[in-house]
């Protein structure tokens, strides 16, 4: 695997980092101890025999709960997640393809921590991504990110989607090829022409691709998100569920309306918190969320220099001058860390920056990690957020598979768009309307283009006839912007959209404004639909 200039690689490095931060949630940016590296699922229910293409044979097979295996749930604050009785682990199976369910079959992964409660309904969750393990994220939502009230309602049930985690799995790269990937590659005297930019995004497009058939086979052809969401469909019937009840969080949103979609009338209570909008191309997508990410970076910035002791500078405009200045100056020399191997590299210093904009909480620890930079010499503290994001462990190895099927799955699920004239202006424009980001500006439609799949058509999307599907934007939400939440509200047929005022990327957790929890609690445990256009500080 081939690195990447900065400029090739931006759109990658800004999805990475939506995955991770979607399932550290809230605890803020620190290093974690080792966990083990999530593990390929070993046990599986028997091969589905299927005649005649009827699918109805995956509807109708059993399910065993059993205890989950020994590293199947990370460390959370030590909660025992060992308790077979709170918490049991399963595995399905579904066809590769859905439009041929004769083939070949992969195996899904499920675990569900119990309420308590006889017979209690299920609630699908899902954390966002794409690629973002599940699994082995219940029992920080079961404990301590939803509350306690939804917990007590609700078997909460956590299902890896198709080619991620501990269900057939996409592995495109290895731990080596993704250490090249995230530092990027030193640009100065490097040709940045448009032309040379294009040709290394369709390069390396070519060059993933190929990585994902050789480490994984053909699964990388069929983790697209309306598979994913009748694998859904499948498990919601397997385990005795007339209705779908789904909190989704980011791309857990596209999920849950591309699963509205496709089944309204199976639709029960669902939340869609930092909603993406299914209807847009990867150009839009990609333009709104470097503004977003732009704009928080330069509150950042603006919050940091009311402080006299701000490492950015004493005003907004000399602090952005300043970050840009260092970001550059890691091109040509980048920063010794504690690792004499991994020098602090404009890519890696960015995916950090980036990463910390998901929450407010992270600014005071990403400006004491800049301090550190700019007047120590030592990128350490920079890096550590970095590998956080990038989900690297201290041993060099990766906590799981989510920066490959993040990008197998945004090539199955977008196709291009434009002209190569087209491309360049756009990214022309946005140099110039970004003054911290628009360095990176990237060219996704051109790595779509030699993207060796097919790909989904965006449309807007209706779900007439599903049950009131509650669709939470916030107003600075730097990775998912709240236009994308309006524009969805607004397609969907039973659309309620809720307003949160702040500048963090989703807004329902336990403990979060209670403006938001309870119209959250209230819809998914009293089935009260709160009103539309309800505003929240």
């Amino acid at each position: 695997m081939k690195t990447r200039s900065i400029a090739a690689a931006a759109v990658a490095i800004l999805a990475v980092v939506a995955i991770i931060l979607a399932i550290v949630g809230y605890y803020g940016i620190q290093r974690f101890k080792t966990p083990a590296p999530t593990k390929t699922a070993t046990a599986s229910s028997a091969p589905i025999d299927v005649q005649d293409g009827d699918i109805q044979a995956y509807y109708n097979q059993g399910i065993t709960w059993g205890k989950c295996a020994q590293g199947t749930f990370d460390s959370y604050r030590g909660i025992n997640s060992s308790d077979p009785n709170e918490y049991q682990c399963a595995f399905l199976k579904a066809p590769l393809d859905w439009d041929n369910p004769d083939g070949d079959q992969i195996t899904l992964a499920l675990a569900i921590h119990r309420s308590g409660a006889k017979d209690a309904p299920a609630l699908f969750i899902n954390p966002g991504g794409p690629g973002g393990p599940v699994v082995s994220a219940l029992p920080y939502y079961s404990a301590q990110g939803l509350g306690e009230s939804v917990v007590k309602a609700y078997d909460i049930v956590a299902l890896d989607p198709r080619g991620v985690g501990d269900s057939t799995p996409v592995f495109c790269m290895t731990d080596e090829e993704k250490d090249e990937y995230n530092a990027g590659a030193e640009t100065d005297g490097v040709d940045d022409s448009p032309q040379s930019a294009i040709a290394e995004a369709e390069e390396g497009s070519r060059d993933l691709a190929d990585g994902c058939r050789d480490h994984s086979g053909s699964i990388f052809e069929h983790i697209d998100t309306v598979s994913a969401a009748r694998d859904f469909d499948m498990v919601r019937a397997v385990i005795g569920q007339d209705k779908l009840n789904l909190l989704g969080y980011s791309y857990g949103t596209f999920l849950g309306a591309t699963y509205a979609g496709l089944f309204p009338e199976n639709v029960g209570r669902f939340v869609l918190d930092g909603a993406l909008d299914p209807s847009l191309s990867i150009e839009d997508v990609s333009a709104m969320q470097m503004r977003g990410l732009d704009a928080s970076l330069q509150q950042w910035i603006a919050d940091c220099a009311t402080q006299s002791t701000c490492p950015m500078g004493r005003t907004k405009d000399e602090g952005i001058s300043n970050v840009r200045a260092f970001l550059e100056s890691l091109d040509k020399a980048p920063l010794p860390t504690s690792d004499p191997d991994r020098p602090l590299t404009e890519s890696l210093a960015i995916t950090a920056m980036i990463g910390a904009m998901y929450n407010t909480q992270w600014w005071p620890q990403l400006s004491d990690a800049y301090a550190d930079a700019v007047r120590r010499g030592d990128g350490s503290a920079l890096l550590d957020i970095a590998d956080l994001m990038n989900s690297r462990n201290p041993d060099g190895t990766y906590a799981d598979n989510s920066a490959d099927a993040i990008n197998a799955i945004n090539n199955l699920d977008y196709e291009p768009e434009g002209t190569t004239d087209q491309w360049i202006e756009r990214v022309n424009g946005l140099k110039s309307e970004l003054p911290i980001l628009g360095r990176y500006v990237g060219y996704p439609s051109a790595g779509l283009s030699a993207w060796p799949t097919e790909h989904a058509d965006r449309q807007p999307i209706h779900a007439t006839g599903a049950a009131p599907i509650l669709v939470i934007g916030t107003t600075h939400d730097p990775a998912t912007p709240y236009p994308m939440a309006q524009r969805l509200a607004e397609q969907l047929d039973s659309g309620v959209l809720i307003t949160v005022e702040g500048w963090n990327h989703t807004a329902y957790r336990r403990g979060a404004d209670q403006c938001v929890v309870r119209a959250v609690e209230d819809y998914l445990v009293k089935g009260n639909v709160p009103q539309n256009g309800l505003t929240c500080q």
